[in-house]
């Protein structure tokens, strides 16, 4: 059998206290959706008329939950693919999403300037 007393009630309640404390800390630091997020305060039209040239979308809609990443060599499959998976996991967050057009646009705009 356990032969620990049993915890003391101040000793409980200091626990529980800085448990809360710690997920409150977190609650604090953890980002949350971004519903009202602003686009880029000049946007250019892209060439399907959206409001927003290629190049920022990829700025404000890839940095809303990272930084930029390397544009680094890919086929122009994996790159849709990506901006597939990265556009479907903006939408489940509740972060600006792209809409179908304006994912091509962004896929387009990555493969041409790759390294």
């Amino acid at each position: 059998m356990n032969s620990r007393p049993p915890l003391s009630n101040s000793r409980a309640l200091l626990i529980t206290a800085g448990a809360a404390a710690a997920f409150f800390i977190l609650l604090m630091i953890i980002p949350g959706p971004h519903k009202n997020r602003t686009n880029s305060p000049s946007p250019a039209v892209g060439p399907t008329g959206s409001t927003e040239a290629p190049a920022g979308l990829f700025a404000t809609r890839c940095s809303q939950c990272h930084g930029l990443p390397a544009l680094t060599h890919r086929s122009p499959e994996d790159w849709r693919i990506l901006v597939l998976k990265m556009n479907r996991y903006m939408k489940q967050t509740g972060r600006l999403s792209l809409t179908d057009a304006q994912a091509q646009e962004v896929t387009r705009y990555i493969v041409e300037n790759q390294k």
